[in-house]
């Protein structure tokens, strides 16, 4: 280890939270909420509206002083009645019983992430993903308290359960991406997948700083974003902590705040493009890993979010065990694709995993998934590789 690898990023830690808001899943996948007034409604935007405490089996609403009785039903589904009556699946009084299902949501009102992202470009959902997804992205990962397994290459992660779709378009993020980015047409830029980091040897290559698609600031490659974007937000990077997240777990490290500067790392650094080779590690140690960096310490099933320009780089693993983390890169629906998401869409569509998921899942799987253009066929043209022609012309 060279003299200047310290591990001396400043740590921002996010404890496990004491409690959680809930959210109301209606059966055809929207939710439930109530305004000021009263009312209940069902919808699939997110807003404050959509929070609910659940004492014993009472939900009271946080915004208003509305308040239900729910009566579980068949598998891990509930009936609500307000005022001795019943809901039906628009959340409207009936004679018929409609099945719903509550979920955890945040520690906090989205309004709140919301402004901390936009007053510092980034954010954490602490613990956002319900136990039992986070486990089933530890099985896949085979991290964590499966790590005796062996991963299974004979089919891709998506459609190995509905865990990994579910957890790329939960709702929470993705409104705040839509948001931050001053748009609802979003997409994810690539396929999500869950990557797994081992311990450290002590030799081999390590990522350097820089700035994520479509900004590729540090990083040799085509298409990178040439000049500031001033308020045009090109992408919303999150992260999802398979594993928990800790300095000594390889925790990414940061520079918050970096990318009000719009523009990348300086090269003393230790930018990807350099440090990313055989023997830099050697000649130069690790790069910056000293005070003014940060890396950020949260529990597994947390969701970092952070504005897509700013500084970072891999964490280094010097604990025991492996880390796993899912990068799924949000970008305004104009930015082309990072790479083509159409083999994974038609993966989990085509399994038995889909069936997991509801309407609204699977409306916004398509949404994120499914990358079109404007051509003679209308707007209807799905984006995809060509094979044939990748495989006929030759790397540059």
């Amino acid at each position: 280890m060279k003299g200047g690898d310290t591990f001396d990023e400043r740590a921002v830690r996010f404890a496990q939270p004491a409690a959680h808001y809930f959210m109301v899943v209606a059966p055809d996948g929207r939710f439930l909420g109530a305004d000021e007034d009263g009312a209940i409604h069902v919808t699939e935007t997110i807003s404050d509206d959509l929070m609910w405490r659940l004492r014993g089996t009472r939900l009271e609403h946080e915004g208003s002083s509305v308040a239900m009785e729910c009566a579980a039903a068949d598998e891990g589904r509930f009936t609500l009645t307000r005022g001795g009556t019943p809901l039906d699946a628009n959340g409207h009084p009936g004679s018929t019983a409609a099945e719903f299902s509550i979920v955890r949501g945040p520690e906090q009102l989205p309004t709140a992430y919301l402004a901390h992202l936009k007053a510092h470009g980034w954010t954490c959902l602490a613990a956002i993903l319900p136990p039992d997804i986070t486990d089933s992205l530890q099985r896949i990962a085979c991290t964590d308290a499966y790590s005796q397994r062996t991963p299974d290459r004979s089919r891709r992660q998506i459609s190995q359960g509905s865990a990994l779709a579910k957890t790329a378009v939960e709702p929470i993020s993705v409104w705040l991406a839509r948001q931050y980015m001053q748009t609802d047409d979003i997409r994810l830029a690539h396929a999500p997948g869950i990557g797994v980091m081992t311990p450290d040897d002590g030799q081999r290559t390590v990522q350097g700083w820089h700035s994520d698609y479509p900004y590729h600031w540090g990083i040799n490659a085509d298409g990178k974003v040439p000049t500031p974007s001033g308020d045009t937000v090109m992408g919303v990077q999150r992260i999802i902590c398979v594993s928990e997240f800790t300095k000594h777990r390889g925790a990414t490290a940061f520079k918050l705040g970096s990318h009000a500067l719009d523009r990348g790392p300086p090269e003393d650094w230790g930018v990807a493009a350099a440090a990313y080779r055989p023997g830099y590690r050697a000649e130069n140690g690790l790069p910056y890993n000293g005070p003014d960096a940060d890396v950020i310490e949260a529990p597994a099933g947390s969701m970092i979010l952070f504005d897509t320009r700013t500084w970072h780089r891999a964490g280094i693993n010097r604990s025991d065990a492996k880390r796993a983390a899912i990068l799924t890169d949000l970008t305004p629906a104009y930015i082309v694709p990072y790479s083509d998401t159409t083999p994974d869409y038609r993966a989990l569509v085509e399994s038995e995993a889909y069936d997991a998921l509801n309407e609204r899942e699977r409306q916004e799987w398509e949404r994120l998934m499914i990358h079109r253009f404007l051509g003679p066929a209308g707007p209807r043209s799905v984006i995809g590789t060509d094979q044939e022609l990748t495989e006929r012309i030759p790397r540059r």
